[in-house]
């Protein structure tokens, strides 16, 4: 190795260290990731208590991490080269068999958690003087199996709907919807969520069974918003060469009254927030994001009042249901804690579906609340 060459790899050694320790502590800090949608950590100055701890250098260590300089272009490289090297996984994420479709990881939940996650259900069945239903949307890894790598061993094989339905009480009407999906259209790409397509699959469904029949609508009327949607799992992928998906609405803005409760208030609400289409998380677009009620108001339908708890899944499905009922309850248990028993009778509700997602039924940690 000559001397020249010594001092130039030297040189570069130096200015790739030096340069990112400094260029760490000159760039300013991001609050936020668009590419990761979720908040970075920020530096915490140190005490002598969270020294002695251990505490501050943890938090030291998630700073550097996130504040990293081109943190988002190093992902998507690393993400680049893990599929170069044929490597199927990344960052908890599957790279699909067509190269464009991303799955999440799926854990299936122990017998004991999930028997007592049922039970809650069951607990409401009981103490809910209406009809209840409960229905779980299967994760896009069993829907769409046949994109999956061979032998992914994080993925869900159906087991816990079946187990699900075989624990629903007397007081609980069980709705299987682990064959109500089907096609290439029923889920996003790049996201868990199911689409407007899968929402009004899952519909009809989940009518049939509770009311006998469904509002039918014509394909022709959808309405394409947004062909620039990258979703979440994307943002973990890393997975830069992934295309876009699109996002579609069905129902028709200002068919029905709908009030939001963002701040616990009422106020005038929406079924599409089309502002959210100019920022990462195009998907709060449907009711306008997470909420603790959304209440949907049809003077032309028929129906009685229904109450839904659910997750987020529900703001896609939210204006199909508004077809059939003449109100809507939509209730997060995230951000509510009111009395569900209580509110049931004071607003004359007839009908309650509890319907989340496999995944997140299987994770969610609120769900004791519906036994109280």
């Amino acid at each position: 190795m000559s001397k020249k060459y010594s001092i130039l790899i030297t040189a570069l050694f130096c200015l790739f260290i030096f340069g990112f320790g400094i260029a760490q502590f000159v760039v300013a800090d991001k609050e936020f990731s668009q590419q990761e949608n979720r908040f970075l950590a920020g530096f915490k100055a140190p005490t002598w208590a969270t020294l002695k701890s251990g505490e501050f250098m943890e938090s030291f260590e998630d700073y550097i991490t996130d504040q990293f300089p081109l943190r988002d272009k190093w992902i998507q490289i690393k993400a680049w080269c893990e599929k170069t090297i044929g490597k199927k996984e990344n960052n908890g994420v599957y790279l699909g068999k067509d190269k464009n479709t991303l799955f999440a990881q799926y854990t299936t939940p122990s017998q004991e958690d999930f028997e007592k996650k049922v039970g809650y259900v069951n607990k409401l069945g009981a103490n809910a003087g209406v009809p209840v239903y409960f229905a779980l949307i299967p994760d896009k890894s069993y829907v769409w199996a046949d994109l999956l790598p061979n032998n992914a061993p994080l993925t869900d094989d159906g087991t816990a709907l079946q187990i699900a339905g075989s624990l629903c009480s007397g007081n609980v009407t069980w709705i299987d919807l682990s064959q109500a999906l089907s096609g290439d259209e029923v889920f996003y790409r790049t996201d868990h969520h199911w689409t407007t397509m899968g929402a009004y699959q899952g519909y009809k469904a989940l009518m049939q069974a509770m009311n006998g029949s469904y509002t039918t609508l014509d394909p022709k009327d959808l309405t394409e918003v947004s062909d620039e949607f990258y979703g979440t799992t994307y943002s973990s992928s890393g997975a830069g060469w992934v295309s876009p998906d699109k996002i579609y609405t069905w129902i028709e803005e200002g068919t029905f009254d709908v009030t939001w409760y963002h701040d616990g208030t009422p106020k005038p609400g929406k079924l599409y927030d089309t502002s959210k289409l100019e920022v990462k998380d195009k998907y709060s677009m449907f009711l306008g994001g997470n909420q603790p009620l959304c209440i949907i108001k049809n003077e032309q339908a028929d129906g009685g009042k229904l109450l839904v708890i659910r997750d987020s899944y529900g703001d896609t499905l939210a204006p199909f249901l508004g077809l059939d009922y003449s109100e809507v309850h939509m209730w997060d248990l995230r951000y509510n804690r009111m009395s569900l028993r209580g509110y049931i009778a004071q607003n004359g509700i007839t009908q309650v579906l509890v319907i989340y997602s496999n995944s997140n039924f299987a994770t969610d940690t609120n769900l004791p609340m519906l036994g109280m």
